[in-house]
């Protein structure tokens, strides 16, 4: 049973570190370039069902293991586990780290519309005196 246990925490840090990759490349992707726009999509950004497929296999795996490994069994693996709790922390800090930029950049993008959308009327009522 503690191979079972140890195979699971292998695989939640590989989905881990997995995940943590893509959201990198989402975090770097949301960078602006001097040639395109930042919300824009690259080849090499992943899909959004390629990260809700991680996550769920994630939480799967997680859930597993509590479910079926006696504390005895996560404890004798405890290096796997910290590796576990630091990946985790990881996650949780890239994640909202990029929900934020996310965010900033749609309210950056409404300012924008709204600027120009103002500007598209001021010279439509110009041209009409």
């Amino acid at each position: 049973m503690p191979n079972n246990t140890k195979r699971f925490i292998e695989q939640i840090n590989d989905i881990s570190r997995q995940l943590l990759s893509r959201i990198l490349l989402v975090q770097t992707s949301l960078q602006p370039t001097q040639n395109e726009s930042s919300l824009e999509s690259t080849e090499e950004q992943p899909s959004n069902e390629e990260l809700t497929d991680l996550v769920t296999a994630r939480q799967i795996l997680i859930t597993d293991l509590f479910e079926q490994n006696t504390s005895e069994d996560i404890s004798s693996h405890m290096s796997l586990l910290q590796e576990m709790l630091t990946l985790d922390s990881e996650l949780t800090t890239n994640s909202a780290s990029c929900k934020q930029e996310i965010a900033e950049q749609v309210l950056n993008l409404k300012k924008s519309k709204k600027v120009s959308k103002s500007y598209q009327n001021l010279i439509k009522n110009t041209n009409q005196l």
